[in-house]
């Protein structure tokens, strides 16, 4: 049971409801190509760009070891950084414009041949990714910098959940019924009679939208945003230094191992909803209703209907974590909530193909808890930083922010790498025949394969060694520190 009424007070820090809303709505705008590469760039990269399956898984990989080394060097190069703004928020100002940008690059099909379409899908890939880690690594350390209450800091979470799922929203429900929206033109070369839309324009256009979007939100995000916790006046670090005692702080490994299996999870399991409604279900893109305002109507199929079915399940997570924050430590709920859906995750091997309405509620509960599961793994990510300046007197937000952003960019390099591998293990090319070995395998990365990974990320979660009352110790002693220094 978790005492927090009376463990966190006197650590003041709360924050409006106007710079909770605008910090989340800056995950909303990182979602926008997140979630897109999530659940589209797969089967964009192999059935719509015409990428070969296990060159694409490749690709997936070789791009994020860059990534991978762009984190923790954006890390260092946020926490050096000294502006009337502060350390973090300018680079959602600085970066908001390139990252709409590149969102929609990435869904560009230039006429090329086959090796000079793999060269512009590395090129526009990889500099999206260093986008994305130049917003969203100065993103994620704000939530240390805002307030130092952690139990402000998990109401700053829920906040950016919800609209994280927001963002997810957008993407899981208006990306393919805007592509056929946009992409309806007969004359552009890409039109497919079949499926009656382009798919190249569709998506091209679709993700202009989105890209345009995400520039304005991060801009409010800036806006309505500010830092208030800095580290000590006297502080001397170096980079070695740092390093050396990230690689110390056995809360953050934990964290770090753990937050690669999730992400593995979640890119595999992902990635094949579109597979596993295209091949296993075979019912994907009947249309289940419309929508229709003036001269444009949205046609939502089974595909985007789960879909926003599981999006709203996830925002239903973060409603559930209020009760839960209430009354449990981040430490035991989250633990609880990943090894819950495990088990949701994993039925869907068992379950009835067919059954639509079945898949989808299961799809719901499964969705509930995923979406409370990161509103607390995030804010242990800002506990993670605080500890850290208690244990070695050193703050190093950008850095230890970084770092479980590396590993999570390493669980989306392997997921992504292991899903599109493993799809052409299994034996899928593009326009041939799909086998039943070909079936089964797409139904395991949607649920047994993901599931295990989920396993192992819940029983890392065991060694995490803070709790609640831990931190209400670490964050007096962080204030006390400041008083005797005079800040």
């Amino acid at each position: 049971m978790n005492d927090n009424k009376t463990t966190f007070n006197g650590l003041g820090q709360h924050l409006s409801v106007i710079e909770k809303v605008g910090y989340g709505l800056g995950d909303t705008a990182s979602n926008i190509l997140y979630q897109a590469w999530s659940f589209f760039l797969m089967i964009f990269y192999t059935d719509v760009f015409g990428i070969d399956a296990k060159v694409a898984s490749f690709m997936f990989l070789i791009t994020r070891v860059w990534d991978m080394i762009n984190d923790p060097l954006m890390g260092m190069i946020a926490d050096r950084t000294n502006t009337r703004w502060g350390k973090f928020r300018p680079y959602l100002l600085w970066m908001a414009v390139p990252y709409g940008i590149l969102a929609c690059a990435m869904f560009i099909t230039p006429e090329l041949g086959q090796n000079m379409k793999i060269v512009y899908a590395y090129v526009t890939y990889i500099l999206a990714t260093m986008a994305y880690t130049a917003i969203n690594i100065p993103y994620s350390s704000m939530m240390a910098v805002m307030t130092p209450n952690p139990k402000e800091r998990t109401t700053l979470s829920q906040y950016r959940f919800f609209f994280a799922f927001v963002g997810a929203m957008l993407i899981t429900t208006f990306t393919l019924p805007l592509a056929r929206f946009f992409g309806n033109d007969p004359s552009h070369s890409g039109y497919n009679a079949e499926l009656g839309y382009s798919q190249a324009l569709g998506f091209q256009v679709t993700m202009g939208v989105f890209g345009a979007i995400a520039i304005v939100l991060l801009f409010i995000t800036f806006l309505t945003t500010r830092e208030r916790v800095a580290p000590s006046k006297e502080q001397k670090s170096s980079l070695i230094g740092d390093l050396k005692d990230v690689s110390k702080n056995i809360p953050w490994i934990v964290i770090f191992v753990a937050a690669i299996f999730w992400l593995i999870h979640n890119m595999i399991r992902n990635g094949m909803v579109a597979y596993y409604f295209d091949y296993v279900n075979g019912e994907g893109a009947k249309v289940l209703w419309s929508f229709t305002v003036g001269a444009l109507k949205l046609d939502f199929d089974q595909t985007t209907t789960f879909l926003t079915i599981g999006t709203i399940g996830m925002m239903g997570g973060v409603f559930l974590s209020t009760p839960l924050k209430k009354y449990f430590d981040k430490k035991s709920t989250i633990i609880v909530v990943t090894l819950a859906s495990v088990f949701f995750g994993a039925i869907f091997y068992w379950l009835p193909e067919q059954n639509f309405v079945l898949l989808s509620v299961m799809n719901f509960i499964w969705a509930v808890l995923a979406g409370a599961m990161p509103v607390f793994l995030f804010a242990m990510f800002a506990d993670v930083a605080d500890f850290h300046e208690w244990k070695f007197k050193q703050r190093a937000t950008g850095l230890v922010t970084a770092g479980i952003m590396f590993a999570i960019k390493a669980g989306v390099a392997i997921g992504g790498f292991l899903a599109l591998y493993m799809l052409g293990q299994f034996g899928y090319i593009k326009n041939e025949p799909i086998t039943p070995e070909i079936v089964n395998g797409i139904k395991m990365l949607f649920s047994l394969i993901p599931a295990g990974f989920l396993a192992i990320c819940g029983v890392l979660l065991f060694f995490y060694p803070v709790n609640d009352e831990l931190l209400a110790t670490i964050e007096t002693d962080l204030q006390e520190r400041k008083k005797s220094a005079g800040e």
